[in-house]
């Protein structure tokens, strides 16, 4: 299987020019603060002098973030590796001193008047900056003094950002010793977390024991690191005058707290479908389910795709979209940019990198070999496809909002699934229709009631002070009881899976981003069905757009209302009715 080429980066992780980037990187940021401080605030700042900061910042972050990506693609290749753990240590430090010696330039620009900003806003010359400075003008509220931007920016890596890479490094560490087919093995997460597909009801049950067993056994560092995150960013979100934490990730997300309170209630609503699907399944397989089932393969031999034959069908899939959308997937591949193998200490899940516009996203997997991981495959290329489409955009326009950056990826995995189901017999179809629905569940209600437990488990370290180990399970099993009724057993370890979602330790409130976009995409994907071709180039343009506007904007460019309730509620029906109506 693949491994990834860093070399197009830099040509050894002991290259010096890593470092002389990050240092000419802050020397390049103490001189604009220098030549921009006073500038900036000045009332006679003109339109070619504010575009000439962008220009010159932009680069600067070019610089900087092409730097910290190497750093940070090696070190997730194998967070063990000493080597690793210095250049992540090191991008970690010096982007935290650019952090300081660049934030004056929001509190600074902000003490011009309203006048002089809607100036800027009218401005040809700035016409690329536009919803940039729409950003800025909305988050005035929100955004600090100097001194204490400069503070927070300062104290990150030391504070939530230090027990953000200590759960990342202890997690990466762990390895599972299981019995399999008679023969004890040393397991990675990717590989027990695999094991939930096995046909054997046993293994399934013991493999979900090891491993939550394991978080259980260092359950004080889970617990401390938690609540420290959580107090920390709650800390920042009330600074910052938020009306909730969830509201500081809202901004961020570009989105209204009103329409994610709706997407939120919306599928909580909706969880009766979790419950129909898994008594059916439960009848279907005949067993008494407990939570470690929910993934159990319907059929008794369970088809392996080797990652030649994913790679086939994610290609095929494509193409069959559009020839240039599949020329990016392909390159991928040609110019070794998937990283796809399992090795001790490489990190866990998948991700798509893409920092700066340049073409040239990476992709890390841990290909296992199942129909999941064919999807997963999918879903990165797809992020991938967004990265490169919307490296057209400045770099302030360029990373979308987490609201909208889900939205390519699964519209790949969908591609699959339209490419897949023809060729499938009547029982083959069945199984992977479950398996589809089994895996929106996953996106949708999952990540929802994950999303709930991070509302619920703020609100109660906020009053409280703290939540220990228990009280914070108790809160997860009362979300498994919403999500999945009487449908499955719920098992006592499964009350400690929070502690095994590490989104919700490095971006707090990222989760129901994916519900979000899931949504977002049925409905796209829907459109995509019904105008055929005629559709591809509006899809494109949206994913050339990036984050040139706000998600609402583009959304209604191509016939979407996010605010409307009855949106949202579409979602489930199209999952209900193409989905789950044709199993039996």
């Amino acid at each position: 299987m693949p491994n990834w080429d860093l070399t197009f980066f830099y040509s050894s992780p002991e290259d010096k020019k890593i470092k002389r980037d990050f240092e000419e990187s802050l020397k390049l940021t103490k001189d604009l603060k220098k030549n921009y401080y006073h500038k900036l605030s000045d009332p006679s700042l003109t339109p070619e002098e504010m575009k000439n900061f962008f220009l010159e910042l932009e680069e600067i972050f070019k610089k900087n973030y092409f730097a910290s990506q190497y750093c940070n693609l090696f070190y997730a290749s194998n967070t063990q590796n000493e080597t690793a753990q210095k250049l992540f240590q090191m991008s970690m430090d010096y982007n935290s001193k650019l952090d300081v010696e660049s934030s004056f330039w929001k509190p600074v620009l902000l003490k011009q008047g309203e006048k002089k900003l809607e100036e800027f806003l009218a401005s040809e010359i700035l016409k690329d900056y536009t919803h940039v400075i729409e950003k800025l003008i909305k988050s005035k509220q929100h955004v600090l003094s100097e001194d204490a931007e400069k503070v927070l920016a300062a104290m990150y890596n030391s504070s939530r950002g230090g027990f953000e890479d200590l759960y990342e490094r202890l997690v990466s560490s762990y390895e599972f010793e299981l019995e399999i087919d008679g023969i004890t093995q040393k397991l990675t997460d990717p590989q027990i977390r695999s094991l939930r597909r096995r046909p054997e009801a046993r293994l399934r049950r013991e493999a979900m024991k090891t491993f939550f067993s394991r978080y259980d056994q260092d359950k004080i560092v889970f617990e401390k690191t938690y609540n420290s995150i959580v107090k920390n960013y709650d800390t920042e979100a009330s600074l910052r005058n938020f009306r909730e934490p969830i509201s500081m990730r809202n901004l961020a997300n570009e989105v209204e707290d009103d329409i994610v309170k709706t997407v939120i209630d919306v599928t909580t609503e909706r969880t009766y479908m979790v419950h129909k699907y898994y008594k059916w399944k439960g009848k279907k397989l005949g067993i008494e389910q407990t939570l470690a089932d929910i993934y159990a393969p319907l059929e008794k031999i369970q088809k392996k795709y080797s990652f030649d034959e994913a790679k086939a069908i994610v290609l095929e899939s494509y193409y069959e979209f559009d020839e240039e959308v599949g020329e990016i997937v392909e390159s991928f591949f040609k110019e070794n940019r998937i990283d796809s193998d399992i090795r001790k200490g490489k990190r866990g899940g998948a991700f798509a990198s893409y920092a700066i516009p340049n073409r040239k996203p990476f992709i890390l997997l841990n290909y296992t070999g199942n129909l999941s991981d064919v999807g997963t495959l999918a879903h990165e290329l797809g992020h991938g496809v967004h990265g490169t489409l919307s490296s057209q955009q400045n770099i302030w326009n360029y990373h979308t909002p987490l609201t909208m950056a889900e939205v390519a990826s699964v519209f790949g995995e969908m591609l699959v699934i339209d490419k897949l189901l023809p060729t499938l017999s009547k029982e083959e179809k069945v199984a992977f229709i479950a398996s589809k629905v089994e895996e929106m569940f996953a996106t949708m209600f999952r990540q929802n009631m994950i999303g709930r437990f991070e509302i619920t488990s703020h609100q109660l370290i906020g009053e409280n002070g703290s939540a220990n180990w228990k009280e914070l399970a108790n809160v997860y099993r009362e979300e498994l009881k919403i999500m999945f009724g009487d449908s499955v057993k719920i098992p006592d370890e499964y009350c400690y899976e929070w502690a095994t979602i590490p989104h919700i330790f490095s971006t707090p409130f990222y989760v129901y981003a994916y519900n979000f976009a899931n949504l977002l995409v049925l409905a796209i994907f829907e459109k995509y069905k019904q105008e055929g071709k005629v559709f591809v180039p509006k899809y494109k343009e949206l994913l050339k757009s990036g984050s040139s506007d706000s998600p609402q904007k583009l959304l209604e460019k191509i016939g979407i209302n996010i605010k409307e309730r009855k949106f949202w509620e579409n979602g489930f029906n199209y999952i209900e009715r193409e989905f789950i109506n044709k199993l039996s």
